[in-house]
């Protein structure tokens, strides 16, 4: 498959001064990096469509505005393309007749940040790494691990306090190198920035902070949801929001979609943290300088994924928030199970707490009239509930007791039960 390659470069999102491309942090400022391609030449090429190679699959189909010079380092395990389709249960029980779910969970390894280490671990053996390594509360760090083992390279993860035994399990299973820290978010995300610079890994962290491509991977979904619309995004994209990489990536997709001319108006965002755990949220509600966002003592939530004390991408989270006409808003724990038992008992999704955070806040907005029933929203379910199983055994009725395998005493477990 032979393309022409879009050229691209890093600038600093704060300062706009171009940067190297091995650079990872702007050397003026300190801001955070982002790709820039040839806008004009993609335009050219492509007209008012996709830039997409359609014999292509998953994320890759995007590969002219994709971080990549060949083809030969894609490091693939079929990420991409997950569904997105209404859910009429919950819609109805909401009042809403244009509810719709992202269902990101259907990646490889059960989560969204499949995108960002795909394009992550290629640009990683592209550029010459034999070894990566990424702090993690989980899910992005047994991404980066299987693609990791793919690409035939080392891992090293840094996970922090807490992580489920289902998430270690997948760490372990991909083989890659694990630590369990006792440090917070940014302790944790520090120290494996400065193990990176020391001993020459490439640091795969799901933040673009560390690394501007995983960026690129994360917006490819937004680009998937405009192919599925026809072009007709929704009024609302609401999504988790921990570390801040995802929604960050959403809006470098919506801009790239304006930038060539496909979208006027970009959908609202709004990023969904939990009470317990909201660093985002008090920022934006505060008005805060994005850059600098309070860190969270004491942060304590059911939704283990977005468990970040510190938001290493908030800044370019709240400047999508404030450039989409956004919100951020927090949920208490309460009402993130019951989300999470409404999509897996009604629609047959079962995400993980984080991933159910979306639910609840889509209730919080029409409870305070902020969303409109007959808009349209996407909620973003971003990973699998057995990411997280406890969250489901701990908060579901313990399972029946049936010593005896007796027929005529098992109907009165039955409801409505019709003997013969």
């Amino acid at each position: 498959m032979s393309e022409e390659i879009i050229e691209s470069y890093l600038k600093c999102v704060w300062c706009g001064r171009a940067a190297d491309q091995g650079s990872r942090v702007c050397t003026s400022c300190g801001g955070s990096l982002e790709v820039v391609y040839d806008y004009r030449k993609i335009r050219e090429k492509f007209g008012r469509a996709l830039p997409m190679i359609k014999e292509a699959a998953g994320i890759w189909r995007f590969s002219p505005i994709l971080p990549l010079r060949s083809a030969i380092n894609q490091v693939s395990l079929g990420e991409g393309s997950s569904p997105y389709h209404k859910i009429q249960k919950i819609g109805d029980m909401v009042g809403m007749k244009n509810l719709f779910v992202k269902d990101e969970s259907r990646n490889p390894t059960c989560s969204f940040k499949d995108r960002k280490s795909a394009v992550a671990i290629s640009r990683a053996i592209e550029d010459g790494y034999t070894k990566v390594a990424a702090a993690t509360a989980g899910n992005a760090g047994s991404s980066v691990a299987a693609y990791a083992a793919k690409a035939g390279i080392e891992s090293y993860i840094f996970a922090f306090q807490g992580i489920s035994k289902a998430k270690i399990a997948k760490l372990l299973a991909y083989r890659a190198n694990v630590f369990l820290t006792a440090g917070s978010t940014g302790d944790v995300i520090e120290f494996t920035g400065k193990v990176c610079d020391r001993y020459q890994l490439q640091n795969c962290s799901a933040a673009s902070r560390h690394n501007p491509f995983v960026k690129e991977g994360a917006k490819t979904s937004v680009f998937e949801i405009y192919e599925q619309t026809g072009g007709h995004l929704p009024d609302w994209i609401i999504l988790p929001v921990g570390g801040g990489g995802n929604i960050s990536g959403y809006f470098k997709g919506l801009k790239e979609l304006k930038e060539l001319g496909l979208i006027e108006n970009y959908p609202r965002l709004v990023g969904v943290q939990a009470s317990g755990c909201a660093p985002v949220v008090q920022a934006f509600e505060k008005k805060l300088d994005p850059r600098n966002i309070p860190k969270i003592e004491n942060p304590k939530t059911i939704a283990h994924s977005i468990l970040d004390d510190w938001a290493p991408d908030g800044d370019i989270a709240i400047v999508s928030l404030r450039e989409t006409r956004g919100l951020a808003i927090a949920v208490p724990d309460k009402e993130i199970i019951a989300a999470t038992q409404e999509l897996s008992g009604f629609e047959a999704i079962y995400a993980e707490p984080s991933s159910a955070t979306p639910l609840a806040g889509l209730k919080q907005l029409l409870a305070n009239k902020v969303v409109d029933k007959d808009q349209s929203v996407a909620l973003i379910v971003t990973g699998f509930g057995l990411n997280q199983p406890d969250a489901t055994v701990d908060n579901s009725p313990s399972p029946t007791s049936l010593p005896n395998l007796n027929v005529d005493s098992f109907g009165t477990f039955l409801k409505d039960a019709r003997m013969t």
